[in-house]
């Protein structure tokens, strides 16, 4: 999923686009939405050249480059403003296919020529995917073209909350209503790429019909299930005593040939880590503060607590921050006793898996349950 960020506009940001990122979709959704806005679709005819910008090799590159900076030299048919657009560009940035000093060279030679500015009259909107900072095009941007970056970000974790806000926007504007479990649901099936959330929502519309509120069954029924799941997820759902959750990332994950032990294993990192942070809350030597802004972990400088975790093989401490305050959150969801009960029977389940006491996918199915099911129950 993709974040957006304004970069800042430079001295010709009313003619010089760039728009770029990885996420395909957002990049070409708002560069139509720019060039529309600036070419209205009854003048596109005459007031809009589009140049494909998606080439297989450093030579082709170079050819459409060139062909840009004539298509900035030729005044639109009827006169007037002139917008071009180079569309999909995929060579601003080094790949296996396309690489080498012949594209470095007419890369900057582009810049070059963008830094002698547009003429009167003519607006340059370039879409894109990853675009290297380091070269001298992507510097000239920065100082004269106003820039949208769509970026997704490389761990899933870091997706979740920008699909999070899109997937509840593409809801809000297909006028569909889901609470925000429900809205996580369909993240776990759909997944966090921008075009399948529209497709799924879209699908969701129009099954619904005159009905707008969406219920756990009809995302069960109609979304298809797009999204792999990491072996974090795991973990992660356990920890927050998700149950159904839980089990589902657990059929995904072997659904994907995921092998179980490295599964058991991750469960039973959890529950160590856990354990500890729960046993530093209830000493006191560690407490989260906030200002209503920012959320910090703060561990006590007492004696006792250098001695008692500068000896563990991972010192919590030395754990990122931003984890630690994730891990805490779950730790709490738990007594000290209940995640000793959950390291035993844990370990006591890896036994039985490699000794083949049963099967595998089925001991963990059992596993789960016996620790994560509602309090109370039989």
């Amino acid at each position: 999923m993709a974040t957006q960020k304004q970069a800042g506009a430079g001295k010709a940001a009313g003619n010089f686009f760039l728009i770029h990122g990885e996420d395909e979709f957002r990049v070409k959704a708002a560069a139509r939405a720019r060039v529309d806005a600036l070419c209205p679709p009854a003048d596109q005819a005459f007031g809009l050249e589009i140049l494909n910008g998606t080439v297989d090799n450093a030579e082709g590159a170079a050819l459409v480059l060139r062909r840009c900076l004539g298509a900035l030299r030729t005044p639109s048919f009827l006169g007037g403003r002139k917008v071009v657009w180079l569309q999909d560009a995929n060579f601003f940035a080094d790949t296996n296919l396309i690489k080498g000093d012949a594209l470095k060279d007419a890369r900057d030679g582009f810049a070059q020529e963008l830094k002698q500015g547009l003429g009167d009259g003519f607006v340059l909107v370039i879409s894109a995917g990853k675009v290297d900072g380091r070269t001298a095009f992507f510097k000239t941007c920065k100082e004269l073209a106003a820039i949208e970056i769509f970026a997704v970000a490389e761990k899933s974790y870091q997706q979740e909350k920008p699909a999070l806000e899109w997937a509840g926007e593409c809801f809000r504007k297909a006028g569909l209503r889901v609470s925000g479990e429900l809205l996580k649901a369909f993240l776990d099936r759909a997944g966090y790429d921008t075009r399948q959330i529209i497709t799924e929502v879209e699908k969701l519309s129009v099954y619904l019909g005159a009905r707008k509120e969406i219920t756990a069954e009809d995302i069960a029924l109609l979304v298809s299930p797009a999204r792999e799941s990491e072996n974090w997820d795991l973990p992660n759902a356990a920890g927050h005593r998700q149950l159904q959750r839980a089990l589902d990332i657990l059929r995904q994950l072997l659904f994907q040939g995921e092998s179980e032990v490295p599964l058991i294993i991750g469960l039973e990192n959890l529950w160590r880590d856990l354990l500890i942070l729960r046993g530093c809350l209830d000493r006191g030597w560690l407490r989260l503060s906030s200002d209503g802004w920012k959320t910090e972990a703060q561990w006590s400088t007492a004696p006792e607590v250098e001695a008692a975790l500068g000896s563990l093989d991972k010192d919590p401490r030395k754990i990122h921050p931003f984890r630690v305050i994730k891990l805490v959150e779950q730790a709490r969801k738990f007594s000290s006793s209940e995640l000793q009960r959950a390291l035993a029977e844990t370990l006591a389940t890896h036994e039985r898996m490699v000794s083949g006491s049963g099967a595998p996918d089925v001991l963990l199915e059992m596993l789960l349950v016996k620790l994560l099911r509602p309090t109370g129950s039989k």
